[in-house]
């Protein structure tokens, strides 16, 4: 410490208790003079004196004031009162004015006191000559100039010897606290030598108790903006850092920050530390060489024994494992392991930020919702491997569309489903339609180009649905369900497209949910019943019946087979419906048999439910409980079923015709058949799809599909039955080519069980009429 220093720490002091002092005095002086100045009158002395007090008592509660502040208030204070004491009393009070210039040299400085003893002596002679005050000089008139000089002249002479007199005793005040300060600091450089000495031993010993981690310390500066140079590193820090012991010590602990070091936790650490705490935090950090690593720090403050701190200790833990594991298990929770692209967590969450923001005021966006149409074919026919191949190059392709706008993301939701989302596109809803189509667009024409995967190339066009948000009330799975509606719409119109969301699809899935719950209800209701339409030979006798099913709602309406079979295969419902068909195709065998008319039944089995691990099980419990001998059972197949999992389908046909199951094969020509496979199979029937039947004999196009049809199964020794006969025409070219078993209208309409025996009752005339 200086002696300025020292000599301003003692003003400080001085006037602090010199304020209090005269603080005190004042309020005891001022008191019985107010009293005596209120009985004589002089209300400018009583008001001179509480100003004075006011002020003072003001000056001397501030104490956040700065110094020179407190004491020129100070000072013009007793400016203040010796000039009204002057003005109110007379030249006694002139004596006031020499306080000024004596208390500005103790508490300021030799300059501004004689600037005070100017300003004092100034006021005497302007007092004086202005006549208010009367100088009082033997042989001079009081009104006499020369009065109020000699008086002035005097004034200053006196204040000048008192205020440089106490000058220059501060001055030699300051010359020996200074010889007494470097005395002091000789002795306390050789104490802190010691105790740095003894410091350093201890924190070294601490390092070394806790070499497993890695340690550094620090020496504490005055302010965090200094630097806190690095003291000491252990082997295990300087193998993680990459640093020689050399090139670390002395240096910041800045060091350790580089690109990736989050910034924002690096400040939260620098405040705990510029309040002197102790700091706890993941930070990545970085080595000599730029490798980013993370550490779980600790950063404590080392106090000495007079509790003054000195150091900073930082321990560090390797945390690089457990990132990894953090990160691992974050991209499990929110993106999709085969793609890498976000999953349907994560985008739910950015959509409902999305909603949020348009909702709002911000600009309106899109979901697209992206199904690819042949993927399943692809899988199937190839293998995982090559599904999954292809699923990765539409993920990249979708990434690269999506990544030139930075406001999308898209997502993969399950399967061969990936969501697209949009934000940004613009206020009017006609805008955002129109920008969301034409994204849409853009990503049908770019997963419609070939994908090639080890040498072979593959189509996997996309059926594209469009949402619009912001709607009311639209919350983030409202607009996943309108982009999936979307979607089957798009699918539904031939594939390969894109259809946007409207308020007419709402009420279509609504209707759909309805009916998917009355399906499922429907059983245990008694509403749904098998219907028989029989077939006939080419002389008009029948020959076999086809069960179909029949819904009729309690309320007395039906709902058409093509209407519903389609929500119970896609509901799952075909299942149980089919079983349940199964058991009643058996039943309706046995009343047919009581009746004397027992004939091979024909039923449609799914391939929802055909695929069933269970099946073959299914039906040799129902053939048991039943008694129906399985050889007067036909079970109807798709050719799609048929084409898939080929070799798995054969087998299962091989086991149920192992029990005496016959097939046929529905709608005939329609699917993939070739003769290849259909030697393969265990078929007993082809049943003509009535596509080909609807235009012969007039269509030749017709007449060479049915002929085709029925010169291939003479060769394979299949029977045939041609569907949708209903005309006599029909009839006639079919007797005349291969005389098929015929099935339509013009024979017979499906009908319930009881009315198909009374008019097997009643003879074939009754049936052909």
């Amino acid at each position: 410490m200086t002696p300025t220093t020292d000599i301003a720490h003692w003003r400080t002091h001085i006037f602090s208790r010199l304020l209090t002092i005269v603080l005190v005095l004042g309020i005891a002086t001022a008191v019985p003079s107010i009293v005596v100045a209120a009985r004589e009158g002089l209300w400018a002395l009583i008001a001179v004196d509480m100003l004075a007090i006011a002020w003072l008592a003001g000056i001397w509660r501030l104490r956040s004031l700065a110094y020179n502040t407190r004491v020129l208030n100070f000072i013009a204070i007793l400016f203040f009162v010796a000039t009204g004491m002057m003005v109110n009393v007379g030249q006694v009070a002139q004596l006031y004015l020499i306080a000024p210039p004596v208390f500005t040299v103790v508490l300021l400085g030799m300059r501004p006191a004689l600037l005070a003893l100017a300003l004092s002596s100034t006021i005497v002679l302007t007092l004086g000559l202005a006549g208010i005050v009367h100088a009082d000089v033997a042989g001079l008139a009081p009104q006499d100039p020369l009065s109020s000089s000699l008086v002035a002249l005097n004034f200053l002479f006196v204040g000048a010897l008192i205020t440089v007199s106490c000058g220059s005793l501060l001055q030699k005040l300051a010359v020996a606290l200074a010889d007494l300060r470097l005395f002091a600091d000789t002795l306390e450089q050789g104490q802190s030598a010691m105790q740095a000495l003894n410091e350093e031993l201890r924190l070294a010993a601490a390092a070394v108790s806790q070499l497993n981690d890695k340690v550094i310390i620090a020496r504490a500066a005055p302010g965090l903006n200094q630097r806190q140079p690095i003291i000491f590193a252990n082997d295990a820090f300087l193998c993680a850092a990459g640093y020689t012991r050399e090139e670390l010590l002395g240096r910041s602990m800045t060091i350790l920050n580089g690109p990736q070091t989050d910034q924002a936790e690096v400040a939260r650490i620098t405040e705990a530390m510029l309040r002197g705490q102790g700091v706890s935090a993941e930070l990545q950090v970085h080595a000599k060489d730029g490798r980013p690593y993370w550490l779980e720090l600790e950063v404590n403050p080392f106090l000495d024994e007079a509790g003054v701190h000195t150091h900073w200790v930082v321990v560090g833990r390797d945390i690089g494992e457990r990132k990894k594991a953090a990160g691992a298990i974050h991209r499990l929770a929110f993106y999709d392991v085969l793609t890498g692209l976000p999953n349907r967590r994560l985008l739910t969450e950015r959509l409902e930020n999305e909603l949020a923001r348009a909702h709002a005021g911000g600009a309106g966006g899109a979901l697209l919702f992206i199904d690819l149409d042949n993927f399943k074919y692809v899988n199937d026919a190839r293998g995982h491997a090559t599904g999954d191949a292809l699923l990765k190059q539409a993920a990249a392709r979708l990434a690269q569309l999506v990544e030139a706008d930075a406001a999308g993301m898209v997502a993969r939701i399950g399967g061969d489903e990936f969501v697209v989302l949009l934000s940004g596109l613009g206020q009017d809803e006609a805008e955002v339609a129109h920008a969301a189509l034409a994204h849409a667009h853009q990503i049908r024409a770019a997963l419609a180009d070939d994908i090639e995967i080890d040498g072979h190339r593959y189509n996997s066009s996309a059926s594209i649905g469009v949402a619009l948000l912001p709607r009311p009330n639209q919350s983030a799975d409202d607009v996943l369900r309108e982009a999936d509606t979307a979607m089957y719409r798009a699918k539904a119109g031939g594939r390969n497209g894109v259809a946007l969301f409207e308020a007419t699809m709402r009420a279509e899935v609504e209707g759909r949910l309805t009916l998917e719950r009355d399906l499922g209800l429907a059983l245990a209701r008694e509403e749904l019943a098998m219907h028989l339409q029989l077939q006939f030979d080419a002389g008009g006798n029948p020959v076999g019946a086809e069960l179909l099913m029949r819904w009729r709602r309690q309320d007395g309406s039906h709902v058409a087979p093509d209407v519903f079979i389609p929500v119970a295969e896609a509901t799952g419902l075909i299942v149980p419906l089919g079983a349940w068909a199964l058991r009643q195709t058996c039943l309706a065998w046995r009343a047919l048999e009581a009746a004397g008319h027992a004939m091979p039944l024909s039923v449609n089995v799914s391939p929802l439910q055909f695929r069933q691990h269970d099946f073959v099980g299914m039906v040799q419990r129902v053939l048991l409980d039943t008694g129906v001998p399985a050889g007067q059972l036909i079970f109807e197949l798709t050719e799609g079923l048929v084409i898939d999992q080929r070799d798995g389908i054969i087998a299962r046909m091989g086991e149920l015709a192992a029990l005496g199951i016959r097939f046929s094969i529905d709608d005939f020509g329609t699917g993939y058949s070739n003769l290849a496979y259909l030697k393969r199979m265990p078929l007993y029937e082809l049943k003509i799809d009535k596509s080909f039947i609807r235009d012969t004999p007039h269509d030749p196009d017709g007449i060479a599909i049915v002929q085709t049809i029925l010169g291939m199964a003479a060769h394979l020794r299949l029977r045939v039955v041609a569907e949708g006969v209903e005309t006599r025409e029909q009839a006639q070219f079919l007797a005349k080519h291969g005389a098929p078993h015929m099935q339509g209208y013009l024979f017979a309409r499906p009908l319930p069980l009881a009315e198909v025996l009374a008019q097997l009752a009643h003879g074939n005339e009754s049936l052909t009429a």
